[in-house]
This record gives structure tokens, sequence and C-alpha cells, in this order.
């Protein structure tokens, strides 16, 4: 089972997306034990590199995406003479369980593939990280939105494990706010009559189009939205519902953004959010929107005061709300993040 993968992932090497990249492989975990109970026999990550990893192996930087992306989510960050710099960094970007080339519901499980959490994303990365890339100490972890979350996880289980952390829109937790958001439009496509409970044999897109129609304003700022034309709005409203219905099947979708509803890096601490995030030690890059709606200022706020390390914390200036920290190239918001990151980068001690 396990050479079937590194066959598959020799055959995703020829794929033509993949010309950008050194290398697109999944490597097999095999038996995986979730958080919240239940195991698979054949876990996989999928992932994908660029750069070349020099000889003392430390000069590599893990990537992780926000809740609707996958490993190719920071290929505009990524390169010679880009944030992260190829001339310089071995880069990987990963799938998290749950989407991508990674095990997911849609690989036939569907919903009876375990509800995993953040902390399960992270332990399978590292895995993958130190036997399956042979790399003991990453140059830095880092990631937007629920990429925070799981860079949060890397810091405090894994503390010796990267020479820096950077956060882009973060938190250390979920909250009540962005919990009705999931629950209801959780509540709308399950309500498509071809979702079927979940057994559905064909992917129940009009639910995905109307759930993403509830995500969708959230993502940006009141005043973001009010500067849009008619035009600009409907298009916006329908390349989200356009771009959730390509990438995700209907049970994955679900089960990665209850996985983001549901964190909390303080749980395994009884609560305790500061015992949580002082387990942190490597310094910390946050990069917060000045006005994000999805994650509250107050949530990272009360990340930065419970990093113990060396902090350095820059709001992005920006109308674009949470969609900020994923603007493309030639916007503002890209070459001040770009700025913050590469700087940043430069200035670790490994």
């Amino acid at each position: 089972m396990r050479a079937m993968y590194w066959i598959m992932g020799l055959l995703l090497a020829a794929m033509p997306l993949a010309a950008r990249a050194q290398t697109e492989a999944v490597y097999p975990l095999g038996r995986f034990a979730f958080e919240n109970g239940g195991e698979i026999p054949d876990m996989r990550v999928g992932y994908v590199t660029w750069g070349t990893l020099n000889a003392a192996k430390d000069n590599a930087i893990l990537v992780v995406p926000g809740t609707s992306g996958g490993r190719h989510s920071y290929d505009a960050h990524i390169g010679p003479g880009k944030t992260f710099d190829t001339d310089k960094y071995f880069v990987i970007g990963c799938d998290p369980i749950g989407g991508g080339t990674s095990s997911s519901p849609k690989d036939g499980l569907g919903t009876a593939f375990p509800r995993y959490t953040i902390r399960d994303m992270v332990r399978a990365q590292h895995e993958m990280v130190t036997k399956g890339l042979g790399i003991s100490k990453l140059r830095a972890v880092g990631g937007g939105s629920m990429g925070s979350f799981q860079t949060v996880e890397w810091g405090v289980n894994f503390p010796d494990a990267m020479a820096g952390l950077i956060m882009i829109v973060p938190a250390a937790r979920s909250d009540h706010h962005f919990a009705a958001v999931v629950d209801a439009f959780a509540a709308m496509l399950t309500l498509d009559p071809k979702y079927q409970d979940g057994k559905y044999t064909e992917n129940p897109v009009e639910g995905i189009r109307r759930a993403a129609l509830i995500y969708f304003p959230w993502t940006s700022s009141d005043e973001y939205l009010v500067s849009l034309t008619e035009e600009q709005f409907e298009a916006g409203k329908k390349a989200a519902g356009d771009a959730w219905v390509k990438t995700w099947d209907a049970n994955s979708m679900l089960w990665r953004y209850f996985a983001s509803r549901n964190f909390d890096a303080s749980t395994p601490f009884g609560g305790d959010m500061m015992k949580a995030l002082g387990q942190i030690k490597a310094p910390a890059l946050l990069l917060p929107s000045m006005t994000d709606r999805t994650i509250p200022g107050y949530l990272t706020r009360e990340l930065y005061r419970g990093l113990r390390g060396p902090v350095i914390y820059a709001e992005i200036p920006s109308i674009r709300g949470h969609s900020a920290g994923s603007q493309p190239p030639g916007s503002a918001e890209y070459a001040y993040v770009s700025e913050k990151i590469s700087g940043f980068l430069a200035g670790l001690k490994y």
C-alpha cells in the first residue's frame, strides 16, 4: 500500500502544475488514530516542495493553508526572489488531513471518516516532515487563518521543531461568532435534497453554492463590500461559490470547517490559554488584518499576550477584512505581507 502512494507521488510530479515545483508527493503514514476517537489504516499526507534542501537541512519552511485551502495556497509568494525565496529556502506546501491529496471523507468513508482536529493535522504533518523528509528542525512554520491555528499547534506541541512562527490573520482558538457562521452554512448545505444525510452519489453543488453565500460577507469588511459596484458584488458571490464547488466534496468541506470551528489550543490544558501558549518557544510574526471579522482582533490580542518569545505584531492596513492576508501580487496587501515575512525570515537565528 505504501509503495502505491509513492508511485502516486511520482505520477503527480508529472502533472503540468508541478512544473513550477520540485516535487509533488504523498507520504503514507499507515495506521492513524484520531484525537477524538476513530482511526484509519492508511493515512496519507499530500505535499509539494520548491527549492533545494541544503546539506545541513536547516533551510526548510513549512507553509500550511487556511480552511478552504491546500498545498498550493501560497504559490504566489513562493519562488526565486519572492516572499519564500527558493534561492534560499526549501519550501514545503502541505495538504492538511481532509483535503487535497491527503486522506479525506471523499476517499470513500464519507461521514464515517473521523471528525479530525487541528492537532490531528499537525501530528500528521510532523511525521511527514521528520520521517518522510528527514528534517528535524524547520526554519519556520507559517500560514494564514486555519494555517495560523496549525502554526500555533506546531509551536505548542513541537516547541523545538522550528526557529520561527509566521501567523497571518491569526488566533489560538475560534469563538462563538465563527461557530455560528459555520453552523449556518452547514445547515444550508445539508438542506440540499441531494445531500441525502451525507450518503450522496452526486456532489450537492447547489447546497455548496448557497453555503458559500452565507460565508462570503464575513471574509470582507462592510467598508469593502459597500465599495463594490452591483456587478462586482454579484461576481464576488458567484466566485465564492465557484471556488468551493471546484475544490470541495461536501462532506470533506464540512469536516474541514468543523475542525476550524472547534479549534481551541487550550483544550489539552484544561482551558488555560496562557498555559497552552506558554509552551511556545520560537519567535513569532503576527500579521492581523485591521478590518478582520472572521477572526476578531480580540482573539489575535489574546494570542499576542500569551506568547513568551520575541513577537512582531504588525497589522495589515486594508479594508479587505479576513482576506487581506491572501491578496494577489500587485496589491498593497501582498507587498506588505511579503515585506514583513521576508524581513522576519532574514532575522531568524537557527
